[in-house]
């Protein structure tokens, strides 16, 4: 077998292995292992490939998918991206918005590539100011959060950045298919510090939306993997920051989102009459109230009682927000006896909200493989507390954090997964065009670890 040989049974090599249980999602198992099995949790679609030994590059770091602090220059990336919508018409936003989407669907043989080519033409400006905003040191979204009501506020800038991101790997496919791999990899390099910028706003939507551009330059990056030819990419993977989207910005944020909304809940030690209690209430339920209906299909039907003109006295969750407060918040009987009906009701919101958020956010804290039964033991009991207005406010407020958390590592695992084939094309270059029999025996680079699980890939080969 010589190094120049093309695996063309590597999808069968790989799928049942590395791509098995990364790029389809299943986790691997001592069942599972030499039988496949429906996976029990979607990570990624399956994606096989056919690729070629190729040895490292040289210099190693010839090629990069993020650029080097050295190369950022002082100033806001965000208001080069939002120029964009100011210098279009709406003909324009509809082409941007249909052509490259559809386009990217197709294979790379299929890519009617004279056309493409003479659409990315028109948009050479937009790409050069992509390429000098991802080379900016900061990306400040500006969002004004001061106004009040953060739940309210739009954001199309964040959505529009998906447009963009479908541009940049339209623009990278096409110089795939013509065989400019360097001008590909310094395109996906853009991309991906433009996916890490659309991530830092302030919500974890935004930190979603940067993941889904990230994951399109991934899936760009297996094309130009699987070309006859290609560089071996391990070493610009490696450059690329882990994780390439945090999300530790966006759950730090929402962790007070409920303060944010309703500031009264962040000063509940200030005095105030029985009056002035009753009106926080009522402020509470009023605003609680469109977004109850909002999210019907994840509530039960509220409770006769709670409503924004109800008396906070004729509560029906009163007598268990006075336990809660005696039994889990320690106050004595005759503090909460001398408390108002709405200052309890309103105490017993917020403790318990902050108890059940804390149980949320905790695992977040952690590697993924740690977390997983965190999330699900927290999701669990988020959905089995009882019915009360407090644990109604808590199901609106709390992100869905399991599923959160599962839109980052599906990721790292498709960015980890690639290095281990690029790790296995630089040691069958090595090798005569030889495959290991395990992946400990590939020596020439470390091979990276399953990030979802903290194990090592599955992997086998059949016979090459």
């Amino acid at each position: 077998m010589t190094r120049s040989r093309r695996w063309s049974a590597l999808a069968l090599l790989l799928v049942p292995a590395v791509l098995l249980s990364v790029l389809r999602g299943q986790e691997p198992s001592a069942k599972e292992k030499g039988a496949e099995k429906k996976p029990s949790e979607k990570w990624l679609v399956d994606r096989a490939l056919t690729v070629t030994p190729a040895p490292a590059p040289v210099p190693a770091l010839k090629y990069r998918l993020f650029p080097m602090i050295s190369e950022r220059k002082d100033g806001n990336a965000v208001s080069m991206y939002l120029r964009f919508a100011h210098a279009r018409s709406d003909a324009r936003k509809k082409e941007l918005q249909a052509k490259p989407e559809q386009w990217n669907k197709l294979p790379l043989e299929k890519l009617p590539l004279a056309e493409v080519k003479a659409f990315l033409d028109g948009y050479k400006y937009n790409f050069r100011q992509l390429d000098l905003g991802a080379r900016r040191t900061t990306a400040d979204w500006n969002y004004s959060l001061d106004a009040g009501n953060p739940i309210g506020l739009l954001m199309p800038d964040a959505q529009e950045m998906r447009m963009h991101a479908q541009m940049l790997v339209l623009k990278a496919r096409a110089e795939i298919a013509e065989d400019r791999y360097a001008d590909a990899l310094h395109t996906l390099e853009t991309g991906f510090a433009f996916s890490q910028q659309v991530s830092e706003g302030p919500f974890v939507i935004s930190s979603l939306v940067g993941v889904a551009c990230a994951s399109l330059m991934a899936d760009c990056l297996l094309e130009l993997i699987e070309r006859a030819g290609s560089p071996n990419c391990y070493w610009a993977l490696a450059v690329l920051p882990r994780p390439v989207i945090d999300l530790r910005r966006g759950h730090e944020f929402e962790q007070n989102l409920l303060e944010m909304q309703f500031p009264e809940l962040a000063d509940l030690n200030r005095p105030r009459s029985p009056a002035e209690w009753d009106a926080v209430l009522r402020r509470v339920r009023q605003e609680v109230e469109p977004l109850a209906k909002i999210e019907s299909e994840r509530l039960q039907p509220m409770k006769p009682g709670n409503g924004p003109t109800d008396s906070a006295a004729k509560s029906p969750d009163l007598p268990a927000a006075r336990r809660y407060l005696a039994e889990v918040v320690g106050m004595t009987a005759s503090r909460i006896d001398a408390m108002p009906p709405a200052e309890v009701l309103l105490r017993f919101l917020s403790h318990h909200h902050h108890e059940l958020r804390d149980e949320v956010f905790k695992a977040a804290y952690l590697l993924f493989a740690q977390a997983r039964s965190l999330f699900a033991e927290a999701e669990k009991r988020l959905k089995s507390a009882p019915d009360t207005e407090a644990a109604r406010l808590s199901v609106l407020f709390l992100p869905a954090i399991r599923k959160v958390h599962l839109a980052p590592i599906r990721i790292e695992r498709k960015l980890a997964a690639l290095r281990v084939i690029e790790a296995l094309r630089m040691h069958a270059d090595a090798h005569g065009g030889q495959l290991p029999d395990e992946l400990d025996q590939v020596k020439i680079v470390p091979v990276p670890k399953d990030p979802g699980t903290g194990q090592a890939f599955e992997y086998r080969h059949g016979g090459y």
